[in-house]
């Protein structure tokens, strides 16, 4: 009864659950000369894909974000309602830390 616990999966695939997922909106974090860090928004009503070796975010019609699979590190948020990716961008060529937050749609 007391001290069992559920077994969580050791293993949790995190690209095939972003693959596919509606976007509400991704920002990205920027560090200003004092240390300050602000979030910018740089799109709204989008779509993450992870196809071929490559992560895209698509904001409309647009990438605003694009990196190698195999350069870049991903984890789920706590709150399970977002992902974020940190990888050299490969349409500006620096180096990005997006957070990319899930539509949410009620079943």
């Amino acid at each position: 009864m007391f001290g069992f616990k559920k077994k969580k999966p050791k293993n949790i695939d995190v690209l095939s659950q972003m693959d596919g997922r509606e976007l509400k909106y991704v920002t990205r974090r920027v560090r200003d000369e004092q240390g300050n860090v602000e979030e910018l928004i740089l799109g709204k009503a989008g779509r993450i894909l992870a196809k071929n070796g490559e992560i895209r975010v698509m904001c409309g019609v647009t990438d605003v974000f694009r990196c190698m699979e195999k350069d870049a590190e991903y984890y789920l948020l706590m709150s399970g309602n977002g992902v974020t990716v940190s990888g050299v961008d490969t349409i500006s060529g620096e180096q990005m830390d997006i957070t990319a937050y899930y539509s949410y749609y009620r079943k």
